[in-house]
């Protein structure tokens, strides 16, 4: 399993959105997922997205949303990075639009919430940081999303 961010972030699983409805969000960030064969099903995945997002917002505030999903047919971790310069409605905990999207997937197998917690972790640790956070909002090219990884 990858143990640092610079592992899951590649310019072939960042992209920029212009989407306007999370759910439309949700659809283009799965479709990259099975183009990568990091799922099986993308039906399966995405209502598995939608469900977990259905219990409580993944808005996590500072223009950050975290959908996330473990399921027993991911072989992996693997994180979609989105960028929406324009900003997404995605019923965030500070009410803000929601411009960073990490689409995470991982296994559903014992061992695995240790590391999709590490992966959280250094998510939580990048996004904080104010330069970074506006460097990957503002970012035009794929290999300038992946560059801020590098040091995770």
């Amino acid at each position: 399993m990858p143990k640092f961010l610079k592992e899951l972030i590649k310019e072939n699983t960042v992209v920029f959105l212009e989407t306007t409805e999370m759910q439309d969000t949700i659809i283009k960030m799965v479709e990259i997922a099975k183009q990568e064969n990091f799922i099986k099903d993308k039906e399966k995945f995405r209502l598995a997205i939608l469900d977990r997002e259905s219990l409580v917002s993944t808005g996590i505030g500072l223009g950050v949303a975290i959908p996330h999903a473990k399921l027993d047919d991911v072989d992996d971790f693997f994180i979609i990075v989105g960028i929406n310069k324009k900003g997404l409605d995605w019923d965030a905990i500070d009410r803000n639009p929601v411009g960073i999207v990490f689409l995470i997937g991982g296994p559903d197998k014992e061992g695995a919430q240790r590391e999709y917690l590490k992966i959280i972790a250094k998510l939580i640790l990048l996004i904080k940081n104010d330069i970074r956070r506006n460097f990957l909002i503002n970012a035009s090219r794929k290999e300038q999303v992946v560059d801020i990884f590098k040091e995770f």
